[in-house]
């Protein structure tokens, strides 16, 4: 293109101005051109096998897919086939590009832009029309047959080898990245181009090796072994192709690429040195002579060519293959990733069974002083004996020749001791009275050791009671930490495939990114982590990076990340989630119970990971604000525990160890919690201790309900999870036992609530819960005799 300048010019009585418009040339663009001429009439010489030259037609068909001027490069392309002379050979390849030109512009015009696909197909019938048409003209031969089938499946093929090349020529400027497809295509596409050079010698020298080695050395210094060895293979098999076959040529090649690459970092007189040297050792490892396959001349002169390429060029073209690099050793440390999550699961496994241990321990200690206080009673009995029966004068025939009977008769008063709380000369048997001569000193020292005895009996037990919690808690932790590793064993895989191509594909839309990661998570969904450069609120994610992102995974993408810099030198960290096809608004309505100070029950209602919805409601035991307390609790877990990540099931059985966990007093509190899923209207529903949910549907009420004791009772508690999946405009309603309970005992409670909700015709989900709270208030004369809570939640499709 040219941008038109304004050149003024007044006559000579300055009266009147004249306005010239000159162009002025876009070098960039003229250069660029130049090259594509000069290689459509390269690629138009290039033949493999004698009589194989599609390469010409496929890279017309490329650049008529993205050129205005196709002339010109019609033009240049048949140049080159003419210029191996006059013939039928020549005019074939003439003729199937008019074919090309014809499906391209004529019969298909609105299909090019579709694809390569329908460029390449268009290559394909283009070969077999012509291939026909001389089959005709000139008569049928099975090798010519062969020929032709070949000749159009490398056509087809050499269509999808030749765009991304052409993608990668046109937007050269802004690339910063190859995928692994580009390199390879841009190996295949140079060596071609090599092998249209005339076999012309200069002073000597063949121009086709000179430009074969300096593509080696460029590739060997900029892309390191890998590239060096890649395209010595792929430069020696073309090259053996255009000419008589020889495998050694290609494993020569192959080897000066290798060499070459490994010594770039010796610069690049190291580079063209160590593919020097390598040329000599194959020579005299295949030879034994000084008969060289290549020259050291023309090694030589490939070398100084190396030399004069400008260095700003030689630097894009390393960064586009550290990049590429960088890709590969990305996907190395995905592999430690993994082996760092088995060892962080494994130390907390050991955790796990650290505090398990140290539960048993407590509770074995607890079991033990149980078992002491048995021997206390004994301890009592022998405390009294020693002060008072030692000094008696019946001692011997007391404790020796009636023991038996002696000590049944002081177990007895420890018994009446242990009932009434203080025994007193009433409160003894005759016989033991009768017996006894000192009974009143008895029952004083026995009234005071055992005040004594009980007094340390309730302190021990109080220590037991405390070791016993501790044992419960750190069980608790265990199972909690066990839980914990098991949510990080989750399979979450990193798709490396699809992080390349979002890198390339950005990458040709000028938006360069620094680190892109793809997880596909155990649902089936996927997340995209971007970080890359602040574009100054131009708003790329949502511009370009969503539609990317949307054409490449084949789902709706939209970006989940809040806020956006200004300041183009801090970095934006992105994360697109699958797009939500539904939305969800909801209403509440409340009525705290009469006298109390505060509502007992709490609800939520909020967005949480994977583009899913949380709705929870939860009614404390009692009323004010120990209830209030209790749910609050319950709601707040539930959040924080759903917006990390973690399953409802874990979420549920953690939160109920921890209000197990947390006082020795009653704590309960029921949790009705629904979780939708926005993008597929997939809805689980958990149920603890709370009434049903009922869901109203277009025609009908759904009622779902789970008998289960509320949260805080029993150490372990069976979840059950209730799946339905919702349609456009369903409202699911929620509410608390103050709701059923205001309705008449006698009748069905759910389906007079099923009627109520069927009775008001309304979208609004505040108008619904209004509505239900009126009727339930009218049970009770409009008096709450509990905390009454309704909260209605209406899912619908945007735009429906």
């Amino acid at each position: 293109m040219m941008q038109k300048g304004e050149l003024i010019y007044r006559g000579l009585t300055e009266k009147r101005t004249k306005k010239f418009v000159v162009p002025r040339i876009q070098w960039k663009t003229a250069v660029n051109n130049v090259l594509m001429l000069l290689f459509c009439f390269l690629m138009g010489r290039a033949v493999i096998l004698s009589e194989i030259a599609p390469f010409g037609v496929a890279l017309f068909a490329n650049v008529l897919q993205r050129k205005r001027n196709w002339g010109l490069y019609l033009l240049a392309a048949g140049l080159g086939f003419l210029s191996s002379g006059f013939n039928n050979f020549a005019f074939k390849y003439i003729l199937a590009m008019g074919a090309v030109l014809l499906y391209g512009r004529i019969l298909a015009p609105e299909r090019r832009i579709r694809g390569d696909f329908h460029t390449a197909l268009g290559v394909l019938l283009s070969f077999v029309l012509v291939n026909l048409l001389y089959v005709y003209l000139y008569g049928f031969l099975v090798y010519d047959m062969i020929v032709a089938a070949l000749e159009s499946i490398i056509g087809f093929l050499m269509v999808y080898v030749f765009s991304p090349v052409m993608d990668l020529f046109i937007n050269s400027g802004k690339r910063r990245i190859l995928s692994s497809q580009e390199t390879i295509s841009i190996c295949i596409f140079f060596s071609l181009l090599i092998t249209g050079f005339w076999n012309a010698d200069l002073f000597g020298l063949s121009l086709k090796n000179i430009v074969s080695i300096a593509f080696v050395l460029l590739f060997s210094y900029v892309g390191g072994v890998g590239m060096g060895a890649a395209i010595g293979s792929v430069t020696g098999l073309i090259l053996s192709l255009s000419g008589e076959p020889d495998p050694v040529f290609i494993g020569h090649f192959a080897v000066c690429g290798l060499m070459a690459g490994t010594f770039r970092g010796l610069g690049r007189l190291g580079t063209g040195c160590a593919f020097l040297l390598s040329n000599a050792l194959m020579v005299f490892y295949i030879n034994r002579s000084t008969d060289v396959l290549l020259s050291f001349r023309e090694i030589a002169v490939s070398v100084i060519i190396l030399m004069l390429i400008p260095l700003n060029m030689i630097e894009w073209l390393k960064q586009l293959f550290d990049s590429s690099q960088a890709i590969i050793s990305k996907q190395k440390g995905y592999v430690n990733m993994d082996r760092l999550k088995e060892l962080t699961i494994n130390r907390l496994e050991d955790f796990s069974q650290v505090f398990h241990k140290l539960a048993q321990v407590f509770s074995k200690v607890s079991q033990y002083n149980v078992i002491k206080g048995k021997d206390g009673i004994n301890k009592l009995l022998d405390l009294v004996a020693s002060q008072v029966c030692s000094n008696c004068g019946l001692y011997k025939a007391c404790w020796q020749r009636n023991f038996y009977s002696t000590y049944n008769n002081m177990f007895e008063l420890i018994s009446i001791v242990e009932s009434a709380g203080t025994i007193k000369r009433e409160h003894v048997p005759d016989e033991i009275s009768k017996n006894c001569f000192q009974l009143d000193t008895v029952l004083d020292v026995l009234n005071e050791t055992y005040e004594i005895y009980r007094t340390n009996c309730k302190w021990q037990q109080k220590i037991d009671e405390c070791r016993s919690l501790v044992a419960r808690q750190l069980e608790g932790i265990s199972t909690v930490i066990t839980r914990l590793a098991h949510e990080l064993d989750i399979d979450i895989r990193f798709n490396k495939d699809l992080e390349d191509t979002i890198l390339v594909e950005l990458d040709k839309k000028g938006i360069h990114i620094k680190d892109v990661t793809v997880i596909e998570k155990p649902n089936g969904k996927i997340e995209v982590n971007i970080i890359k450069k602040s574009c100054g609120r131009r708003r790329e994610c949502v511009r370009i990076i969503e539609k990317a992102l949307s054409n490449i995974i084949k789902k709706p993408m939209s970006c989940n990340s809040k806020g956006c810099y200004a300041s183009g030198e801090k970095e934006c960290k992105l994360q697109f989630g699958e797009s939500q096809r539904y939305k969800i608004v909801t209403g509440i309505s409340r009525k705290t119970k009469q006298y109390a100070d505060t509502c007992g029950d709490n609800y939520s209602s909020i967005p949480i990971e994977d583009g899913k919805h949380m709705l929870a409601l939860s009614d404390g035991m009692g009323s004010g604000s120990r209830a209030d307390a209790e749910s609050s609790i319950v709601v707040s877990l539930l959040e924080n525990f759903l917006e990390a990540g973690f399953d409802l099931d874990m979420t549920v059985h953690t939160i109920n160890s921890v209000l197990v966990l947390r006082s020795r007093e009653e704590m309960f509190a029921t949790a009705d919690l629904c979780v939708v899923d926005l993008v597929t209207a997939s809805t689980d529903i958990v149920k603890i201790g709370a009434v049903s949910t009922f869901i109203k549907r277009k025609d009908h009420v759904d009622i779902i309900k789970a008998p289960a004791l509320p949260m805080g009772i029993l150490e372990e508690i069976q979840v059950e999870t209730i799946n339905v999946v919702l349609e456009d405009g369903d409202m699911i309603i929620m509410v608390t036992d103050g709701i059923t309970d205001s309705i008449d005992s006698e009748l069905d409670q759910d389906k007079w609530l099923a009627d109520t909700i069927s009775k008001c015709d309304t979208r609004n989900p505040q108008e619904l819960a209004d509505f239900i709270m009126e009727e339930a208030l009218k049970q009770t004369n409009g008096i709450a005799n509990d905390d009454m809570t309704v909260m209605v939640s209406r899912v619908w499709k945007p735009g429906i």
